[in-house]
């Protein structure tokens, strides 16, 4: 089994929190797999629930954000109604 320091798995993490990008696609470009970025955030999550709030908030942002602008784009392109 391998071991990764703490420092790779503090980057990991906050590139996996970051990215807009599937975890899967964040665990490739680190050379580890999808499971193991899955667990990480996990307990990272369980000893930071501010955190997880904190991403959560910034997910329901950007969801209405984009919300807004599919309503925009509806409004100028009236065959998408």
């Amino acid at each position: 089994m391998v071991r990764y320091s703490d420092d790779f798995r503090r980057e990991v993490i906050a590139a996996a929190r970051q990215s807009h990008e599937p975890r899967s696609h964040v665990a490739r470009k680190f050379g580890i797999s999808p499971a193991t970025l899955n667990n990480w955030l996990s307990e990272f999550y369980a000893e930071n629930p501010e955190e997880l709030e904190a991403d959560n908030a910034r997910l329901r942002e950007e969801h209405a954000r984009l919300r807004e602008e599919q309503e925009k784009l509806r409004k100028q392109l009236p065959w998408l109604r």
